[in-house]
């Protein structure tokens, strides 16, 4: 059973946390402090000593090259029928080219930051773990050159609703989410989605079917293991043992908690943005998949 995972949202988010949260965007350089880190926050202590542990190697050159090649692993074995859920959504629902546009900008966004998250939460898991993550000197002098700041300029920054969508329609669309994908908390991507719901109803039977294949289960084990050989090869060191948990003041059931929650978006993450490459080509064709978003 995965844990539960309350989160604190960015709305919600004050003080300290919310100071944390925009350092977080600025430093990925994204729109969205996704749900990793917002269940992550519940644990303030944790949270803001590993923000400190993680920030050095995610402001640098390195992490983004790292990032670039896991979402390349990330794309899986395509079905030989590829739906075209454009023409469907234009013919038989209405979408105006706006809305088509803003479905493929929601994949997009998620698609850049989630092998981010990925080789993060690995470092992180690493850590606390036991193993020894980063401090190993770069392989090029331009891997430690520090990424410029803030969100890329064409990323659109859209509302994430809270984990039981907005209004009726949405919630049903959540809980079908969560009861067949064996969710505890919706993630960001199909939640900010669920205000197209007729792209759900269609993209999400999709993604299932892909799910119960060979090839979707290797491109998650791959993707891991790409996640955790980038985070041991950290310039950086990530240094956040348990420990060091325990001197912040966690306790041994909270770290127990935050551990099951690192395992659990270890598989979360490339499971969801394997899914979204499968959507991207079911919106915008088989040829745009591999193109790096916001180039």
């Amino acid at each position: 059973m995965p844990p539960q995972l309350e989160e604190i949202s960015e709305q919600d988010a004050s003080g300290r946390t919310a100071e944390i949260y925009e350092d977080i965007r600025d430093t990925l350089r994204t729109t969205q402090v996704n749900l990793i880190y917002r269940t992550l926050a519940v644990h303030e202590a944790y949270f803001a000593a590993a923000w400190e542990t993680l920030r050095p190697n995610a402001a640098i050159t390195y992490f983004e090259r790292c990032a670039d090649s896991l979402r390349m692993r990330m794309v899986p074995p395509m079905p030989e029928d590829v739906p075209d859920f454009e023409e469907e959504l234009e013919d038989e629902c209405g979408y105006s080219e706006a809305q088509i546009a803003e479905i493929d900008a929601t994949l997009d966004l998620f698609n850049y930051i989630n092998p981010k998250s990925l080789i993060l939460v690995a470092a992180l898991r690493g850590a606390l773990t036991g193993l020894r993550i980063g401090g190993v000197k770069p392989g090029f002098d331009e891997d430690t050159e520090p990424l410029p700041r803030g969100p890329l300029p064409s990323m659109i920054r859209p509302s994430v609703p809270g984990p039981d969508g907005g209004d009726e329609k949405m919630r049903r669309v959540f809980e079908r989410i969560k009861e067949e994908g064996g969710f505890r908390s919706v993630p960001s991507v199909w939640r900010v989605l669920g205000k197209f719901p007729e792209f759900v109803e269609r993209a999400w039977p999709f993604i299932q079917e892909e799910q119960k294949k060979k090839g979707f289960e290797i491109t998650v084990n791959l993707s891991q293991g790409a996640a955790a050989a980038a985070a041991q090869e950290f310039p950086h060191p990530v240094d956040l043992t348990r420990e060091k948990a325990l001197a912040l003041g966690c306790n041994e059931s909270e770290l127990n908690l935050i551990e099951q929650k690192l395992s659990h978006f270890i598989h979360l993450i490339p499971q969801t943005n394997i899914s979204i490459l499968l959507m991207k080509a079911a919106i915008a064709g088989e040829g745009k998949v591999r193109r790096k978003p916001f180039e």
